[in-house]
């Protein structure tokens, strides 16, 4: 049941907190980085500087960052293991939830997309499949991006402002999942990246031919693997 009794700052200061930590997991601020100051989050985010405080002394608390004179919040040096099991029992039924929620929606905006190709829809798709098939894609962090701008593209590519909205709302979330990835063994790991690329070249090649049902099969498949294989990797790496 949710919690009512929680305050907008403290939701707004929440949300922060997960930005800022997936900034934190993805390796957009490494350890020893400096966080924005205070006044650039509140004017980014529109809110006041006492919420963005709330948002940090959070991150304090849970041993991320710490305030250093000179260099302002400074993240700290962390194992990533060990900062996956400090999150785990918030973050995983939230992301459980993103994953039926983009179960629900993703085959039928591929479909859609690839029922209704469009000019810029077809050159965007055609250069996600050179990269993926160069392995053009960057470093880890640029990897992530990539892939949740991919699908957060094929919902703008629907033209359904709805899907679009819904898509931007899960992106933290799909980074927190393509995060979580990193903390399996090495060899989990690569198979995960490895097997999404195909799958994504599986949608991608669906839609390219302009076959709905194919498109929605083939996105279908991935999520569905893609939810087996974090939560089955995750249970194995926490027991």
């Amino acid at each position: 049941m949710p919690d009512t009794t929680r305050s907008s700052s403290d939701r707004i200061s929440g949300g922060l907190y997960n930005d800022i930590l997936s900034g934190i997991l993805m390796g957009e601020y490494p350890p020893q980085s400096s966080l924005p100051t205070e006044t650039r989050l509140a004017t980014d985010y529109g809110i006041s500087r006492t919420v963005v405080r709330s948002a940090l002394d959070l991150l304090k608390r849970a041993g991320l960052v710490e305030s250093r004179q000179g260099s302002g919040t400074v993240v700290v040096e962390f194992e990533p293991q060990a900062l996956a099991q400090l999150n785990r029992d918030a973050q995983l039924p939230e992301l459980r939830d993103c994953f039926e929620c983009r179960a629900s929606i993703e085959p039928d905006i591929a479909a859609i997309v690839a029922a209704n190709l469009s000019k810029p829809a077809r050159a965007y798709l055609e250069d996600q499949k050179r990269s993926l098939n160069e392995g053009d894609e960057g470093t880890e962090y640029e990897r992530s991006v990539r892939d949740a701008d991919f699908h957060i593209k094929l919902a703008e590519f629907s033209t359904n402002s709805f899907f679009v909205s819904i898509m931007n709302q899960l992106r933290p979330h799909m980074l927190f999942a393509m995060n979580i990835t990193k903390t399996l063994t090495s060899r989990a790991h690569r198979n995960h990246i490895n097997l999404s690329r195909l799958e994504h070249l599986e949608t991608i090649a669906a839609i390219l031919n302009e076959d709905s049902d194919g498109a929605r099969a083939s996105m279908r498949h991935h999520i569905d693997s893609s939810t087996a294989r974090i939560f089955q990797n995750q249970s194995e790496s926490f027991t």
